[in-house]
């Protein structure tokens, strides 16, 4: 299962869409994924017509966490930010989707590590952490802050 912690005023959560799109698609049968809308002020209106601006409807199911449930499980900080659990329900990964971004205003041409997907590929492939409970492997994200995280 793969986590995407969006937010629709982010502007990196917004470049990131084809993007998500693209690896919701090369992983379709591997890996179950959701968008995840943690902002308390984001309605299910605004969600809804974020989805279809950003073309997630058919590829995504949107949840919202006004109560930071799943961000608090996910360890998120950040939107855009990932989290991969395993067969297990184990978290495996939290963290960037790539190294597009440097930091909020600097971006590559093009990404050079692809932490989102190396996950999926290391999930989907029972190597998360080998049976034992270790801790979930973690690459700072570039983005938009969670509001009102404790």
């Amino acid at each position: 299962m793969v986590l995407i912690f969006v937010r629709t005023d982010c502007p990196i959560s917004n470049r990131y869409a084809p993007v998500l799109q693209h690896i919701s698609a090369q992983y379709r049968g591997a890996a179950s994924f959701f968008l995840v809308y943690p902002s308390k002020r984001e309605t299910a209106d605004l969600i809804r017509k974020h989805d279809q601006q950003f073309g997630f409807g058919a590829r995504f199911t949107a949840l919202r966490d006004p109560q930071h449930i799943l961000v608090k499980q996910s360890q998120a900080q950040t939107t855009p930010e990932t989290a991969v659990f395993d067969a297990n329900q184990q978290l495996v990964y939290h963290g960037r989707i790539d190294n597009l971004y440097e930091d909020f205003s600097h971006s590559r041409r093009t990404a050079t590590t692809h932490e989102l997907a190396d996950a999926i590929e290391a999930a989907t492939a029972g190597k998360s952490a080998g049976g034992k409970s270790a801790a979930a492997k973690s690459t700072p994200a570039v983005g938009c802050y969670i509001s009102d995280l404790e």
